[in-house]
């Protein structure tokens, strides 16, 4: 009995496991600072705000990681604050002047990226991805 079960646990889709999303951020413009990661799970907020789950990172450390997520729609939002103000620095027409991305890679003109054009959906796998950050 106890080797069927055994069997039966090995062919058996895995349910109720919570999902990872690790994510790789690349072409930072210096090593200065840190990098702020925020996980959104609806559109109201990003990417400024209203995000779940978030991290600072050491600019130089090149990723950041969320564990522990039910299955589900998520998008994700990266600022490399260069000078550790805690905030996106913008010039005088509210442009950003510090690196930005969002999953996806959505590189809007004149506008912030929408959610629903960042959103993917995580299952109980573990999902990698890269954002490519921009200025």
């Amino acid at each position: 009995m106890l080797r069927c079960l055994c069997v039966l646990a090995t062919i058996l889709p895995a349910t109720g496991h919570a999902g990872r999303i690790d994510i790789a951020f690349t072409d930072l413009p210096s090593a200065e600072g840190s990098v702020f990661c925020a996980l959104h799970d609806h559109s109201q907020g990003f990417p400024g705000s209203g995000q779940i789950a978030s991290q600072r990172v050491a600019a130089g450390q090149g990723h950041c990681r969320f564990d522990g997520l039910p299955p589900g729609r998520y998008a994700v939002a990266i600022l490399h604050d260069r000078n550790d103000n805690g905030r996106m620095d913008v010039n005088a027409l509210g442009l950003p002047v510090e690196a930005w991305g969002v999953s996806g890679n959505i590189r809007p003109m004149m506008r912030a990226p929408r959610f629903d054009e960042a959103a993917f959906q995580l299952d109980d796998r573990p999902r990698s991805m890269s954002i490519r950050m921009i200025r």
